[in-house]
Formats: structure tokens, sequence, C-alpha cells
């Protein structure tokens, strides 16, 4: 029996790559999620720091310059007086950061002086003084221009880095998951082979075990009416040759079958054990009820391996030896027994061994009979050509007829010797 075991392949390229494209999709997700996060937070904190110094140096300027008003020597600073011509002389010549704007508004809201204006849309940072001996609050305000360039300058480094650094990460991620995968896989794979050969071990042990089970209780059924056993052993040799001649005409057989019908055929005869011995060893002619009788066996024997099926999972073996059983009888023409059964509808295993089986009786010694030549044996079973044999089977039987007779040469005892010579 052939039995072919495919180790599992674990970690194949395409499963393999999935994992590692989920890995870094996940990788890709936490990066851009603490990026996302570490940015703005960042970000916040740059464009905090900047506001606080940039409303500082506003209000530096604020203070610094109320304080050179502060210090003038004029009574008032209204437009065109002297104390006002002096400051705006002062505004003129200013030097300030950035696009900043002064201004001096009186306590009534009325604006005195001012530098310039700025956009009304642009963010601005703002800063006061009080001038309290001239009755008035001196302002500056600057553009966050400034502000917001400094904050893009700060955004295009962070993600710079954070790209940087992301792809590092990514990148090695992907090696050490592909590492892990590697070595996972060849420790599954080891794991497999260990399994893998201990199954098959304990299957070729179960095997054997079957086998010799099988051998064993054909033989002990075949020692009641034949010679020393070796009946079996040409039978399923005769069986074999036959099937592997056939094999082009019949895409059903393969290695698997013959191995089958090697062993299978040994069981065709296993109903015997149910026939009385004064009927199966009886030298005489048997009458129509002992006929009838031993005729039984082919379903016996069927019955027999049948309810050894029924404990057991589903086997092809099995299966064609209750073929064998049941059909060995049949006929070609349909007047076999036990059923009937004619052509192709005769299992091909049970045609087989029907060919071999005949052949055997043919050419052995029996307690009722003396064997027969080789050439004798077939002149009588191409007879039967197409009426008991199929046709087809017993032409490649004569064709393979000298391998068939060296084969029965080396099996048969010398008490089918003994008996061959008799009969010639």
């Amino acid at each position: 029996m052939s039995h072919n075991h495919r180790p599992v392949r674990l970690g194949a390229a395409p499963a393999r790559l999935l994992i590692i494209g989920v890995i870094l999709i996940a990788q890709v997700l936490v990066v851009g999620m603490g990026w996302w996060s570490g940015s703005r937070n960042l970000l916040t904190e740059v464009v905090d720091e900047y506001n606080r110094r940039v409303q500082a140096a506003t209000q530096d300027t604020a203070s610094g310059v109320a304080l050179a008003i502060a210090k003038l020597e004029f009574d008032s600073i209204e437009p065109g007086t002297p104390g006002g011509e002096r400051v705006r002389s002062m505004f003129e010549g200013l030097e300030l950061p950035g696009n900043s704007v002064v201004s001096i508004v009186s306590v009534d809201g009325h604006e005195l002086f001012s530098s310039g204006s700025l956009d009304s849309v642009t963010p601005t940072y703002s800063a006061s003084a009080p001038l309290k001996r001239f009755g008035a609050t001196l302002s500056v305000q600057s553009e966050a221009k400034n502000m917001l360039s400094a904050r893009d300058a700060a955004a295009s480094s962070i993600n710079t880095r954070v790209l940087l650094g992301g792809s590092a990460i990514i990148m090695l991620t992907g090696v050490v998951a592909l590492a892990l995968i590697s070595l996972h896989e060849r420790r599954l794979v080891k794991a497999n082979q260990i399994l893998s050969s201990a199954y098959e071990s304990q299957t070729s042990n179960l095997i054997a075990a079957r086998e010799g089970m099988i051998v064993g209780l054909a033989k002990l059924a075949d020692y009641r009416d034949t010679d020393t056993g070796q009946h079996l052993d040409r039978i399923c040799e005769y069986s074999v040759q036959l099937a592997r001649a056939v094999r082009d005409m019949h895409p059903e057989i393969d290695d698997e079958f013959i191995e089958h019908i090697r062993l299978a055929s040994m069981l065709h005869d296993i109903g015997k054990v149910g026939i009385p011995d004064s009927v199966l060893l009886k030298p005489g002619k048997l009458t129509s009820g002992e006929r009838a009788l031993i005729e039984q066996h082919t379903v016996f024997g069927a019955d027999t391996l049948r309810s050894i099926r029924k404990h057991c999972v589903e086997d092809s073996l099995l299966d064609m030896s209750i073929d064998i059983a049941i059909g060995h009888h049949e006929r070609w023409d349909g007047m076999g027994y036990p059923s009937g059964l004619a052509g192709e509808r005769i299992p091909l295993a049970a045609r087989i061994v029907a060919i071999a089986d005949v052949y055997d009786a043919l050419t052995s010694v029996r307690v009722y009979k003396a064997s027969m030549s080789h050439e004798k044996a077939l002149e009588i079973m191409q007879r039967g050509r197409g009426h008991q044999f199929d046709p087809a089977l017993l032409d490649a039987f004569i064709e393979i007829s000298g391998t068939i007779d060296t084969i029965r040469l080396n099996l048969q005892s010398q008490y089918s010797f003994t008996g061959l010579q008799l009969a010639a």
C-alpha cells in the first residue's frame, strides 16, 4: 500500500509578505499618530515660546520709548507744541524691529502721534507704557508675520526629523519582523519535519501490522483446502502481474491499486472459514446442496469484511477486498455466482483475481484432483474467453503467461509438483 506524505509548508512567501506588510502598516500608523501628537505639542511649545519672546520685546520697546519721552523737558507733547515737535522728530528717527508701529493716545482716546499703520488682518503683538506727566499712553504694535515664519520653519524641521526617524524605525521594524518570521518559520519547519517523521513511522508500523494480520488471517483460512499456503502467494503475484499488464487499458489502475490487489487478492476465499470441512475437503463429487453451500463462501467472506469496515474509517483496501471476495466467481456472461453480474458490472479487481484463481486451481493439487500443466491450463481457460472471463484481461494474461509460469514454478510446493507429474 503506497502512502504519500507531504510535509506542511509553513511560512510560504505570500504569507510572509502579508505578515510583514501588516506589521509595517501598523508601524506607519503608530509613527503617524506619534508624529501628529508630538508635532502638535512641539509646535505649540515653539509658538508659545516665540509669543513670549516677541511680547517681551514689544513691551521692552514700549517701555524704552516711553522712558525717552518722559525725560523730555516740556510741559506738553500736544501736536504743534515744541514738545510735540520733539516727539514727532523722535518717532521719525526710531528704528523698531520688524513692522512695529508706535502711537500715543491721550486719556480721552485721541491719537496724538503714530509712526504708521498695520494690516488689520494680520495678527499683532501689543504693549503699552503710561506717560503720566503728559496724560497719555504710549502703545507699540508688532505684526505676527515673523511668528508665522518661525512656526513654519519649526514645523518643516520637525517634519523632516520625524520623516527620517520614522523611516528608520519602519525599516528597522521590517528587518526585525523578517528576521523573527524567518526564525519562527525555521522552527516550525523543523517541528513539522519531526512530527511528519513520527507520523510516517507510526503509520508505517500500523500499515505493517494491518498487512501482517491480513496475510495471517488469509493463510489461516487457506491452509484448510490448499497446499502449504503458497496458493495465496501465487494468487497475489498472478494478480499483480496481470494488473500491471493491463494498466494502460484501465485508468483506475495506479500504484495504489496494484499494492491493494496484492493484499486484497489474499482474502478472496476468506469466507471458506464458514464452510464445514466435510464439504470443503470432500474428495468426491458434491451434491447440489453442498455445491450451494460452497458457493456461499463468497457471501460469507464479503459479510465478514463488511463487519470489519463498520469499525474502521474509510479504507479503499477493505473496499477492494470486499469486491474481490463477493465477485471473484462471477462470470463475464452473467452465469456466475452469487449475484449473476455480467461484463463490466463485475468489479475490475474481481475479474483480475478470477483469472488468477482459476489458473492456480487448474495448476495446483487439491484433495479431490491432481494438477495439470501450464499449457493445458491455458488451453482450458481460452475456452472460457468471453464466457467465464473478461476477454481483454484473458488475452493479456496469455501474453504474460511466460512470466506467470515462472512465478508458478518458483512458488509451487513439492507436493504440487508431485501432482503435476502424476497428471502428466
